[in-house]
């Protein structure tokens, strides 16, 4: 991957991340992380395209029941985007998929139950919690 990505380009992977094996997606999002470091934008497109990476990522982890070790950096990730409202929904839903990877059942619960009293709970009723 090229440093020249720009908004257009973290879009598109937030789109197909979810179609790849989780092998290919992981290569992807962690070279597309790692050159969104390196150029910083906090502009409210770039940052909710980010965000929408990182949960299409995780939601492509789960799904192929990838090891939390391919979640990691992307919970490292999320914590380092900025706080905005505009990718607070995927803060939230990030903190889900965390707790769901890390076997916390109650905070997984507590969470679920948050996002779907928001009316978000399409997003997440396919993720089972033991």
């Amino acid at each position: 991957m090229n440093e020249s990505w720009d908004r257009t380009s973290y879009h598109f992977l937030s789109q197909v991340v979810i179609f790849l094996d989780v092998n290919d997606s992981k290569q992807f999002v962690e070279a597309t992380y790692a050159t969104y470091r390196k150029h910083l934008a906090t502009d409210t497109f770039t940052l909710q395209f980010m965000a929408f990476i990182t949960i299409n990522y995780l939601n492509c982890c789960y799904h192929q029941d990838a090891n939390k070790s391919y979640a990691e950096s992307t919970f490292k990730f999320l914590q380092e985007l900025p706080v905005d409202p505009a990718i607070g929904l995927e803060k939230l839903i990030g903190k889900f998929y965390q707790a769901v990877f890390s076997g916390d059942e109650q905070k997984a619960r507590s969470l679920k139950s948050i996002i779907q009293d928001c009316g978000y709970a399409s997003i997440i009723d396919d993720i089972e919690i033991d």
